[in-house]
Order: structure tokens, then C-alpha cells, then sequence
């Protein structure tokens, strides 16, 4: 189901009173110097949800949404991604299916209710797909399922982040 159709996804306006900050490269490389390690749950391929996005909000497209587009919009507003393992020209004999990936760092302007205050989100490829996960720092690699609510609002918010053109400096084009 797309995320914008499913019952218990966050209305539009839920999503305006929330914060994105990518979070830098060196707090990420302090928290991994730390022994920390970033888990993820991909909202995406969760099968309890069963939710996906369609980048053209039109599920007879869902074959031809193309990745390049959300990652395009992402580079444009946030330069390269930051995580050291996905930098061009290192080595990546270790990806499996994601190519690039930002971590954000998401925080509510109000008093957030069902949410917490604070919490981290990954926007990424699964499998040439575009998708988002909840993510937490823990001391090992160990899975995690997120809060459906918050599983349901990353990818929502994930999904209205890369979903707006932005115009290019070079002629004014809408990308």
C-alpha cells in the first residue's frame, strides 16, 4: 500500500511541525570511533506495515520510479551523503543492496504527543527501491523493530522530503 494511503500514516500537516538535520560525517565517525554501531528497521520492507512509495504516486509506475530522482533531490539539498562506507571511490566490494544512504537527525518544533522528541531516520536504496528506516545507535549489531507510528511517520516524512522539485541554479529547471 502507499504510504499516503495507508490509514494509519501521518496527515500532511503532522509532518510540518517536525525538524530534519543531516547528521555530520565527524559525529558519525565519533560515535562509531565509540564502539557505536547504527541499526536500522527498514520501514519499507517490514511486512507488518506493508507499505511502499511510490515516487510518482501512481502504483502502475511503481517499475519505472526511479531512484536517481529522490537521490538527485537529496544531493541538491544536502550535498554527498555522509556515511564514510558509502563515499564515492572507497570500496564496495560490502554493499549489498544500498548505494547511498543519509542519516538525519529528527526533532519536533512542538510538543511531539505519540512521537519522541528526538530520533534518527536513514533515507536509502533497498533493492534499486527508495526507502527509509528508523535508526538508533546501539553497543552491537542487534535488529530492532520501531514503534509502528514512528516507523509510519519516517517514512511519510522520508517520502515528502524528496517528493518536491528543487530548482537547479543552471536555467532555472525543476528537478
Amino acid at each position: 500500500m502507499d504510504i499516503r494511503n495507508h490509514p494509519d500514516a501521518p496527515d500532511f500537516e503532522d509532518l510540518q511541525d517536525l525538524l530534519i538535520e543531516p547528521v555530520s560525517r565527524s559525529e558519525i565517525e565519533a560515535r562509531r570511533d565509540d564502539g557505536d554501531v547504527l541499526v536500522e528497521d527498514n520501514v519499507r520492507e517490514r511486512e507488518d506495515l506493508n507499505v511502499v512509495a511510490y515516487l510518482s504516486g501512481d502504483p502502475d509506475a511503481a517499475e519505472t520510479d526511479n531512484i536517481g530522482v529522490p537521490l538527485y533531490r537529496l544531493v541538491q539539498l544536502f550535498g554527498a551523503p555522509q556515511l564514510p562506507e558509502l563515499q564515492a571511490g572507497e570500496d564496495i566490494s560490502g554493499r549489498t543492496d544500498a548505494t547511498f544512504k543519509y542519516l538525519f537527525r529528527v526533532t519536533h518544533k512542538r510538543t511531539p504527543g505519540e512521537l519522541p522528541t528526538e530520533w534518527l531516520m536513514t533515507i536509502h536504496d533497498s533493492h534499486v527501491r527508495f526507502a527509509a528506516s528508523v535508526a538508533e545507535w546501539r553497543d552491537a549489531e542487534t535488529e530492532f523493530t520501531a514503534d509502528s507510528k514512528l516507523a509510519l511517520t519516517t517514512y511519510a516524512l522520508a517520502l515528502e522530503l524528496v517528493l518536491e522539485p528543487v530548482e537547479c541554479v543552471y536555467e532555472g529547471l525543476r528537478f
